[in-house]
């Protein structure tokens, strides 16, 4: 049996159920996109006069044509143009290396409607491969699981100080990413230097 609530309602539903667990471990939403090929929910990050360097972003895509969406799961948007190239190289090479084993799609790029191009490192799967809810629950909570497990450790370590000021992109803009990770881990080696 194919699972079929793609419609507008089901999907929020699933946001309604899949935030807490997502909030839990990555740290709170900081802001939605929709449009007729996407609906996430996301995290985002900026460096200075960056701006924008990289989001984690869990919701439905359109990657097949239809009247709604195909796919749901996670992806990593990582900024490839902008302010500071070489910096912006390091942070595609450092997702790519601590995301091998998360997905079997390849990684992509993508651009957005402000100008933004980059890398996107995707996990995916059809809607209409899932039986039920829970599964889609299960997937969803297994992808954000991997980056908990595997992606942030290796920021919170920070080797190469590649990660220093990183902020949350959300007001207040006072939120280090590492400090985030020392606070989603558990940690107390970034919150101490306040």
């Amino acid at each position: 049996m194919k699972y079929l609530g793609v419609k507008k309602e089901s999907n929020k539903q699933i946001f309604k159920l899949i935030k807490p667990y997502f909030n839990q471990k990555l740290g709170e939403y900081t802001h939605q996109r929709i449009t007729q090929d996407w609906h996430f929910h996301g995290l985002g990050f900026v460096r200075g006069d960056m701006t924008y360097v990289f989001g984690i972003n869990i919701g439905f895509f359109r990657l097949e044509p239809g009247e709604h969406f195909s796919h749901l799961g996670m992806n990593i948007l990582v900024r490839t143009n902008g302010v500071n190239q070489e910096l912006r190289s390091k942070y595609r090479a450092f997702f790519a290396q601590h995301l091998q084993g998360w997905s079997q799609q390849s990684e992509t790029s993508y651009s957005s409607d402000r100008g933004g191009v980059g890398s996107q490192f995707p996990k995916y799967e059809a809607i209409n491969s899932f039986s039920s809810q829970e599964d889609i629950l299960t997937f969803l909570q297994s992808s954000i699981d991997f980056v908990y497990n595997n992606v942030y450790p290796a920021i919170w370590e920070n080797e190469g100080n590649l990660f220093d000021g990183v902020d949350v992109a959300s007001p207040p803009w006072e939120t280090s990413f590492l400090e985030l990770t020392d606070l989603q881990l558990g940690r107390s080696k970034y919150s101490a230097r306040q």
